[in-house]
């Protein structure tokens, strides 16, 4: 992982990609909610969109944060060796 975002190309495209999902998942949320199957009273239907928008949110956030930390921090060999560079 830390050869594949050392190049900020697919740290972008990744991090574009996520957005997309994010994005994807706050549109279908949105729809999913006033469903007669979730069975989720009216009145609480706005408080539980912005839940999930939340939620949704601060996944993304998780999923960012690794290519972020690989392309700008190096790899530190810890317990475990590096592996040899691709050719």
């Amino acid at each position: 992982e830390f050869e594949v975002f050392k190049s900020l190309e697919w740290c972008l495209f990744y991090i574009a990609a996520v957005v997309v999902f994010s994005t994807h998942m706050c549109l279908g949320w949105q729809k999913a909610v006033p469903a007669p199957s979730l069975d989720i009273p009216k009145r609480y239907h706005n408080k539980a969109i912005h839940v999930g928008y939340v939620m949704t949110a601060f996944i993304a956030l998780i999923y960012i944060s690794f290519p972020v930390y690989t392309h700008l921090w190096p790899m530190s060999p810890g317990a475990i060796s590096p592996e040899a560079p691709l050719p």
